[in-house]
């Protein structure tokens, strides 16, 4: 088994698979190292540029600067630059995903188009920034799962008032993508560019069995022109051309005279560094946000299992409920594993039964290593749904889906409101007085605490088939948390809140809580968990500017 390696910048970085290679580089998937426990931020991808001399070195720090600098969300984020002796590390985000040739397979004419667009928007702004890629090819362009195109290898970009780094004759960039008259010579310019995405369209429609629209042809055919003045004379304009819409603004810079190119990019990097922190706040807000609430939740547990199971004072439960929520903030996973080893030992000391002592713990700790797989939410938030408990004291159980949703994507946030439904469930029946209260008070037999798991689980099973409306619950947390996710991800956030709460109310109405009393208290859940996702909507755009 071959030794882990790691990089030292900022984090540490432990290398896990080589994921692409080139004629100069390779590219690795990372996983930082935070307090020695993996898995607790999300992965990265490095490129190892090896430099054997300092005009080498020179190219592959030209590199990371001017893509550090770039921050787009069409361009693949560099997170930071780190020279080594032998080489130089490049590490940005990781995109789960395939490149721009290889999604175009299962693409229609107007995904073609859309994806050309995204490039062009990219384009707009690294333009606005005085850089020219000079490489544009679909290679150099990552789709992720999500359907949005990220320009990435900014290696050969040329930054206006940078001195030219190749020599007079040498064309840079691939063959077919190569504008004419940087074949003849030629600095590159906004319009090399251009001419790349032309050719990166008729590459993208070779294999497309439908004729392109009318719109397509002549922005292929005006692009692609080996005259450069027939062009679109910008990506502002390339992209009118292409879809019929107005350019999006960018920020336009003014090229760096040459003998102050130095000077204007150290004012630069300055101000770089000093912007990062309020364009990375909305993401910082969600990682700290699940992480805070995970160590609510794992001070919650820590607390309950000091004075209800070991019958300790409240200093004693008050000092577990904070070692238990600082290590809940600090390693989500862990802490919980942790936290759900200490519940079944307490409870097989306390006296009770296999089956409350050891099955719950169990599914419990299944939920705490799956949900590494589900997604970087659920792996920063695995108490999630645990937060059902103390959430239903509040009046907010009914919430939870929503909240869920606003943090989590998909996949993450439906199975996490699920399996809240579920943990909801059997904190009704085990600690209840014998009623189902949310399914027209359906009475029946408490659970005795001596149970082992086989009479547990007949007892719940039991439950089920005499009332299979309980299981409507947890399916339909599951449906809303989904449906204000996918609000998110589809970018019409109010949308998928309003389908939420209009779907949950229809449900409870119908199916969960016929009567009065447990219906309003649906509906105030519901309210107040709305109120709180508009408020946090509205504080993540105030923080975006």
């Amino acid at each position: 088994m071959a030794e882990t390696r790691y990089i030292e910048g900022q984090s540490r970085y432990a290398l896990s698979e080589m994921i692409g290679r080139g004629g100069f580089a390779t590219v690795w998937r990372a996983s930082p190292v935070v307090g020695g426990y993996f898995g607790s931020a999300d992965d990265v991808a490095i490129k190892v540029i090896p430099v054997y001399n300092e005009s080498e070195r020179s190219r592959a720090l030209r590199e990371g600067q001017i893509a550090e600098y770039l921050k787009h969300p069409n361009i693949v984020e560099t997170l930071e630059v780190i020279p080594g002796e032998h080489e130089i590390y490049l590490v940005t985000e990781f995109v789960a995903g395939l490149p721009l040739d290889e999604a175009a397979r299962f693409y229609g004419v107007d995904e073609v188009a859309d994806s050309l667009a995204q490039v062009l928007e990219a384009l707009v702004y690294a333009h606005g920034q005085g850089i020219i890629h000079r490489d544009i090819k679909p290679q150099n362009a990552l789709v992720d799962r999500r359907g949005t195109v990220k320009l990435t290898d900014f290696g050969v970009a040329y930054r206006a008032g940078d001195t030219r780094l190749t020599r007079i004759g040498f064309a840079v960039g691939t063959p077919g993508y190569i504008a004419p008259e940087i074949l003849d010579g030629s600095d590159p310019t906004a319009l090399t560019d251009i001419y790349a995405v032309g050719a990166t369209a008729k590459a993208l429609l070779s294999h497309q069995p439908e004729e392109p629209s009318e719109r397509l042809r002549e922005f292929i055919d005006r692009a692609t022109s080996p005259n450069p003045a027939h062009r679109p004379q910008s990506a502002w304009a390339a992209l009118k051309l292409l879809t019929g819409r107005k350019a999006p603004r960018s920020p336009a810079a003014k090229p760096p005279a040459r003998a102050s190119a130095k000077k204007t990019r150290q004012v630069e990097n300055r101000e770089r560094r000093e912007k990062r922190p309020m364009e990375r706040m909305p993401a910082a807000l969600s990682s700290s946000a699940m992480r805070a609430a995970n160590g609510l939740a794992a001070g919650y547990l820590g607390y309950l299992l000091g004075s209800s199971l070991l019958l300790l004072g409240g200093a004693e439960s008050a000092g577990i409920a904070a070692g238990f929520g600082v290590a809940g903030y600090l390693l989500p996973r862990l802490a919980a594993l942790g936290i759900i080893v200490a519940l079944a030992v307490a409870l097989l000391q306390g006296g009770v039964g296999l089956g409350l002592g050891l099955l719950a713990p169990a599914v419990g700790a299944v939920w705490v290593v799956g949900s590494g797989a589900v997604g970087s939410g659920a792996r920063k938030l695995p108490l999630a749904p645990v937060l059902a408990v103390p959430l239903a004291a509040v009046n907010l159980a009914a919430g939870l889906p929503i909240l869920l949703g606003a943090v989590m994507r998909p996949i993450a946030a439906g199975l996490s409101a699920m399996f809240g439904g579920f943990v909801f469930l059997l904190g009704a029946i085990l600690m209840g007085d014998g009623v189902l209260p949310f399914y027209g008070g359906a009475p029946f037999r408490e659970i005795p605490e001596a149970y082992g798991p086989g009479e547990l689980i007949a007892h719940v099973e039991r439950i089920v088939v005499l009332y299979p409306e309980v299981l409507a619950l947890p399916v339909l947390w599951g449906l809303m948390a989904v449906v204000v996710s996918v609000g998110e991800w589809a970018k019409m956030p109010f949308v998928g809140i309003s389908l939420a709460a209009l779907a949950g109310l229809f449900a409870y109405a119908a199916v969960i809580s016929g009567t009065g009393e447990y219906l309003a208290d649906a509906v105030i859940s519901l309210g107040l968990a709305s109120i709180i996702y508009v408020a946090l909507r509205y504080l993540v755009s105030w923080a975006r500017g």
